[in-house]
């Protein structure tokens, strides 16, 4: 069977426009906007939360027909200092316990993804707070908005596992819990779109 030379070209276009529709292509995104970022646990007169929307970052992010196929060479920091609780004196206990003069940032960088299916996701990677890093995994949710990637996620560790002691007011009567909790949501810009 003889196929015309027109033909036989517009099978191999549709061919390559078909595979070229399931290839999934590795992008660098940047965050963008105000992240949303807290930090929170208790102690022995009440809960406290401290908040920053300041931060910076970016990541290779790979997205497919599906949503998030996988994210590599992550990477956010934030300065201890944006934390704030609306109460001046807690914030200057803090930025104390957390070595803010010597170690003015916290960092995390990844060092793994993995796709639990539909919108749901782990990344591990190394926090760094006070000087001291360690790995941690966020449980995360992420969502693709055209050239915008959402990724909120949490994870729970104690400030003893950083160096850092847990701080006390009130000449000691008012005790911090080791037990601190990270939550965010933040956004990730496609670079040059």
């Amino acid at each position: 069977m003889n196929i015309p030379k027109i033909l036989r070209f517009a099978f191999v276009l549709a061919a390559v426009l078909c595979m070229s529709l399931t290839v999934s292509a590795q992008r660098v995104y940047q965050l963008a906007g105000k992240p949303d970022l807290k930090v929170s646990g208790g102690s022995t007169l009440h809960d406290w939360e401290m908040v920053s929307t300041t931060a910076s970052g970016k990541a290779e992010i790979t997205v497919d027909d599906q949503g998030i196929e996988a994210i590599k060479l992550g990477e956010v920091t934030m300065k201890v200092n944006t934390l704030k609780s609306g109460k001046g004196q807690m914030d200057d206990i803090a930025y104390k316990a957390l070595k803010a003069d010597k170690n003015p940032n916290i960092h995390f960088k990844l060092t793994s993804f993995k796709n639990l299916g539909g919108n749901k996701a782990t990344i591990t990677g190394d926090l760094t707070i006070a000087g001291t890093t360690k790995p941690v995994t966020f449980q995360v949710q992420t969502m693709a908005k055209g050239d915008v990637i959402e990724i909120k996620g949490d994870t729970s560790f104690k400030m003893t596992d950083f160096n850092v002691s847990p701080p006390t007011a009130m000449f000691g009567t008012v005790k911090t819990e080791d037990k601190v909790r990270i939550s965010f949501k933040a956004n990730f810009k496609l670079l040059n779109s």
